[in-house]
């Protein structure tokens, strides 16, 4: 099945990907510099990306920990867009 991933929801796989298991607040301050983003819309992302079957959480002793499903190399190809193709290269 071929998941889509918005450039908003790339970007926070590419963090996943990077630094996974990582609670809500961890990706936030991850997040900040980048994007600005609040928590509230790496929230509304996260619901997103688990209804996607992209992420998937675990419940960690005070918070949520979230890890992505999708391996990087396969989403890059299902994008096929130069923008992830390149991301994967660089890796």
């Amino acid at each position: 099945m071929k998941t889509e991933l918005s450039d908003g929801e790339w970007t926070l796989m590419k963090v996943l990907w990077e630094s996974a298991p990582m609670t809500i607040t961890q990706l936030t301050g991850a997040m900040k510099d980048r994007t600005g983003w609040s928590k509230h819309t790496i929230i509304s992302m996260l619901s997103r990306l688990e209804a996607k079957g992209a992420v998937s959480h675990t419940s960690g002793e005070r918070a949520k920990l979230y890890a992505p499903l999708l391996d990087r190399r396969d989403a890059a190809r299902e994008e096929g867009s130069p923008l992830a193709l390149l991301d994967i290269l660089e890796k």
